[in-house]
This record gives structure tokens, C-alpha cells and sequence, in this order.
């Protein structure tokens, strides 16, 4: 029995270890995972805030414009889920080209949003100008479709709903140009496109940061509450220990003061130590020998001499008045 028990301690003391690394692990690991949820939050937040202060929403950094790409109308040039980084444009559109990639405003499904295409023919003969576009996707070189109008958009698009371009064009000569693309960040721009959904974005975006958020919010105040009680009844103990009182730090003087208060109290309540009893004890017997032996010295020094009688009455000695008398006396007696 001895053994099988040696055996379970033993075991035992392998697994608390073991499961001290457990728990050092999944603590790192929920704070890692909170740490990233919250550097997500952030992300998400800023650019949140930044969409509302224009009013076209757009996630606007100085002048520049990060568009997140939700078709694949313009592959090869960029793809869908990529992010497009677009010169922000507020020109009357005398100086834009054929061939410029442009982002412009357009209703989709009873929604505002943007689409990002190629302009294929300009036309100045309006107040304002006006633009033919194209996606790179329908097919072959771009500036072989400038002849082929079948392949292009329907409708124009107005130069005061042009909100910014995308990389480069230049007339190297008669229908002749050369682009250069502007920056992609590719594939960043999925996650963007799924909580910006038009229908189901408001839902999304609850579910996947605000939801998560606020969760993150109540466990961090709980440990936070639970800190601050531990640190307070850990405060609470170590002032009581200080205010604890050893035997060993006070002086001979304050140890027989309450040593003295203490049986004090005792004999106040009647419950006096057994060691003060005995000692009075003692002290009656002391007294009760010190009168019997002052009682025998005082019975040897009135004891009765040789030759004196005793009065019954008082234990006197009284002198025979026939031995005792002077003989000068005697004699007196005589004469008269």
C-alpha cells in the first residue's frame, strides 16, 4: 500500500509541472490572440473613421486613395481581392487621356460604389467632359479595342464623378501610348470586400469586430477587477502583518507588564493560573508554620521553674512565703 502510494505522489509531482507549462501555454497563446484581435480592431477602426470624414467614404490618406477591387473586369491588370493604391482626382478632366485607368462613381443595385476601368474615347464637346471606358478583361490590348466600340461600357461617365486614377499614360504618337501601372497590393483586399458587402456588411462587420470587441472589453474588466481585489487583500495582510506585535521584539519590561495585565484579566474573571494558586498555598503553609513555631518559643519561655508553684488559674509562679522571704523580714515579723 506504502509503495502505491509513493507511486501516486510521484506521479503526481510529474504532472503539476506539466501542467504549469499547460496552462503557461494557453495563457500565451490567449494573450497573443487578444493582442492580434486588437491590432485588428484598430486597423478596422482607423480606416472606418477615416471612410467617414468625406463624403464619399473613401479611405483617404493624404492623397492617396486605397480601392478595394470586388470584380475581375480589369485582369490582367489587377485582380479581384487586390487593392489599388489611386492618386486622389479633383480636376475637370481636360488633362486626362485615352488609355488612363480612372475610378469613378456608379449606382449598383440601388447603392453607391466605384468602378475602376479604362477610358477608350473622350468627348469635349460638353460643358463638362465626358468618357468611354473599358475593362481590360474583354480581351486582347487595349489599344487595339480603340476601334472596336462593342467592347466597351455603355454610356458615358462625367468628369465631375471621376474620383481618382490609377497609374500612367503617355501619347508617344498618332494612336500610339504607353501605361505604366500604378502600385497593387495584391490579394489584401478579400477581407475588405466581405464585411463591405452591400447587403450584408452592417451584419458582418458586428459579428466579426464589434461582436468580439466588446467580448475582449468584459474579460479585461473582469481581470482587471480581480487584480485590483487580490492586490487590495494582499495590502489588507501585509499592513496586518506589520501591525502584528512579536513576542520576540519586545524588551524584559513589556513581557512582564503583560504578563502582569494578562493575570490580571484571569483573576478578574476568576480563572486564576494553577501556578498563583499553588504559590498562595504555599504562602498560607509558611505562615501557619512561622505561628506554630512562635507558639513553641513562647510555651518553652513561660515554663514553670523548679520550685515555684503554679497558679491553677493564670499558670503564674507564686513564691513559697516561707522559703522565699527575706530572713530581715522574717525577723520583722517576729518582733511584732
Amino acid at each position: 500500500m506504502s509503495t502505491t502510494n509513493n507511486f501516486a505522489q510521484k506521479q503526481a509531482k510529474e504532472v503539476a509541472p506539466i501542467g504549469q507549462k499547460v496552462r503557461t501555454a494557453l495563457n500565451w497563446i490567449v494573450n497573443i490572440l487578444c493582442v492580434i484581435l486588437i491590432i485588428f480592431a484598430l486597423i478596422v477602426a482607423i480606416f472606418t473613421i477615416v471612410r467617414s470624414t468625406n463624403g464619399d467614404r473613401l479611405t483617404k490618406f493624404g492623397n492617396k486613395v486605397y480601392m478595394n477591387v470586388a470584380s475581375y473586369s480589369m485582369e490582367p491588370t489587377f485582380s479581384e481581392n487586390d487593392v489599388i493604391i489611386v492618386d486622389y482626382y479633383d480636376g475637370d478632366g481636360t488633362d486626362l487621356q485615352v488609355g488612363q485607368v480612372i475610378t469613378f462613381k456608379f449606382a449598383r443595385n440601388g447603392y453607391e460604389s466605384f468602378n475602376t476601368h479604362r477610358i477608350m474615347a473622350i468627348d469635349n464637346t460638353m460643358a463638362i467632359p465626358r468618357f468611354r471606358t473599358r475593362g481590360d478583361k474583354m480581351g486582347g490590348d487595349w489599344q487595339d479595342a480603340l476601334e472596336d466600340e462593342s467592347t466597351w461600357d455603355p454610356g458615358w461617365v462625367s468628369a465631375d464623378i471621376i474620383i481618382g486614377t490609377w497609374g500612367k499614360v503617355d501619347k508617344v504618337g498618332e494612336g500610339e501610348y504607353v501605361f505604366t501601372p500604378g502600385k497593387v497590393l495584391k490579394g489584401v483586399g478579400s477581407f475588405a470586400n466581405w464585411i463591405q458587402d452591400p447587403e450584408e456588411g452592417k451584419t458582418r462587420f458586428f459579428c466579426v469586430v464589434v461582436l468580439p470587441l466588446i467580448l475582449l472589453f468584459v474579460i479585461y474588466a473582469f481581470v482587471l477587477v480581480r487584480t485590483l481585489i487580490i492586490a487590495k487583500l494582499e495590502n489588507n495582510k501585509k499592513v496586518e502583518g506589520e501591525n502584528v506585535m512579536t513576542v520576540d521584539s519586545l524588551s524584559d519590561e513589556e513581557k512582564k507588564r503583560l504578563a502582569m495585565e494578562y493575570l490580571a484579566s484571569l483573576n478578574a474573571q476568576g480563572d486564576a493560573p494553577k501556578s498563583e494558586t499553588t504559590s498562595e498555598e504555599e504562602n498560607i503553609a509558611d505562615v501557619e508554620q512561622k505561628h506554630e513555631s512562635i507558639c513553641d518559643e513562647t510555651s518553652e519561655v513561660g515554663a514553670p521553674i523548679e520550685g515555684e508553684n503554679v497558679s491553677p488559674s493564670n499558670g503564674e509562679a507564686v513564691a513559697d512565703d516561707t522559703d522565699e522571704l527575706p530572713a530581715d523580714i522574717e525577723e520583722g515579723s517576729e518582733e511584732q
